[in-house]
């Protein structure tokens, strides 16, 4: 049996790199990097999630790729409460939340949004 210890890196597919890269920099908080002169990563923690546009994907590549069909929750340090305000005030809709659920190790309270290519990302905090 194989024993995975953590998440290292996910790809999306996405329409345009750069307005993807604007949401997850300006709102989110993730740093762009550059990897291999020309692929484009967004960093956060120990993690990243690479790039790739739609119709222009590095090989190999998942099955069925499609932009929008990701559903991510990343666990953020401030107060749900902070992050809402933020939201509100950069203009971006608020799907649901605060609502509570059911995190990787425990309780977590959320909030979803959606990324430019409509992909639903959850922002929690351990309860």
């Amino acid at each position: 049996m194989i024993n995975v210890n953590r998440l290292d890196h996910l790809v999306l597919t996405v329409k345009d790199i750069e307005k993807t890269v604007d949401f997850y920099t300006n709102i989110l908080g993730m740093q762009k990097e550059i990897f291999k002169v020309s692929r484009v990563a967004l960093k956060f923690g120990n993690s990243k999630i690479n790039l790739h546009e739609l119709g222009n994907e590095f090989e190999p590549k998942a099955q069925n790729v499609k932009e929008g069909s990701a559903d991510l929750c990343f666990i953020v340090d401030n107060s749900l409460y902070d992050v809402k305000a933020f939201l509100i005030s950069h203009n971006i809709e608020i799907e649901e939340g605060i609502v509570k659920r059911t995190g990787a190790n425990g309780n977590i309270q959320s909030i979803y949004i959606r990324d430019p290519d409509l992909n639903l990302i959850e922002l929690s905090t351990y309860i």
